[in-house]
């Protein structure tokens, strides 16, 4: 079993809060010392990792990236684009089914040990029965004990998946993802076989952009509503073609927002 990892990146900020000891080159950097440890202590799983770069991205990054990867330009415009566009790797790339790929964002703090994690978990028989795997996973308190995989309802568009059950999810999860919101929430319930949208959430959706001329914002209701409508259809899947999504406890990385920091030496780690 080979790990493949797109790590999703782009040069600009948002308005999220923010931790002190943030910004997208430490994340950057805690990423690259994972796949040092993984590529010493797992050589079997011959880590390979491609950078997808929404737009330009500062030289101290991209120098960066290219001593530990292949950086690939792309020119998506938002998070939903450069995400959809990372989905397609594992079909264009060609890797195998037994394979798994970690889809990552760039505005994660990561655990040295979190690559050597995630290749053990894909490749314990105790865990053959799971699809997904989420590194950010429960938000436990971390007390030092060894991580332990367990099923979880959902994570972020920061997760692992076999090879072949994201080929097989491809055309789902780009559903999910046009849907509007947050659509990697939807994913997970989607792909468990477990409905997203109640009635309400069908037919209230979040205002469009100011300005936006009635019709448009007409016809974006209608398409919303309708693409939900599908997902929710499509959560009705056989108890084969269920997916299990399995969650670190504690975590292996964490979401470098406020609000959205599970326990962990994250402040030590971010400022080794």
């Amino acid at each position: 079993m080979k790990l493949h990892v797109v790590y999703r990146s782009h040069g600009g900020e948002n308005s999220k809060g923010r931790p002190d000891w943030y910004s997208k080159l430490v994340g950057l950097r805690s990423f690259c010392r994972a796949v040092e440890l993984a590529r010493d202590q797992r050589p079997a799983a011959d880590v390979e990792v491609v950078f997808l770069n929404d737009g330009p991205i500062p030289a101290e990054r991209l120098e960066l990236m290219g001593a530990w990867g292949d950086p690939v330009t792309i020119d998506g415009g938002s998070n939903r684009r450069s995400y959809l566009q990372g989905l397609s790797l594992a079909r264009r790339r060609g890797w195998a089914a037994g394979d798994v790929v970690l889809l990552a964002e760039d505005d994660y703090l990561w655990r040295p040990e979190a690559l050597v994690a995630l290749v053990d978990a894909a490749a314990d028989p105790a865990l053959a029965h799971a699809d997904y795997f989420a590194p950010y996973g429960d938000d436990v308190e971390d007390d030092g004990q060894p991580v332990v995989w367990r099923t979880v309802v959902s994570t972020t568009s920061t997760f692992a998946v076999r090879v072949g059950a994201l080929r097989e999810d491809e055309r789902l999860l780009v559903l999910c993802a046009l849907s509007g919101g947050d659509f990697d929430y939807t994913s997970c319930l989607t792909l468990q076989g477990r409905p997203r949208f109640g009635p309400r959430q069908l037919l209230e959706h979040h205002a469009p952009a100011p300005g936006t001329p009635p019709w448009r914002a007409g016809a974006r209701r209608v398409y919303l509503t309708a693409v939900r409508a599908v997902v929710d259809l499509r959560s009705v899947r056989r108890p084969s073609r269920r997916r299990t999504l399995v969650g670190a406890a504690p975590a292996l990385a964490t979401h470098m927002e406020l609000g959205w920091i599970v326990p962990g030496p994250w402040e030590r780690i971010a400022t080794a």
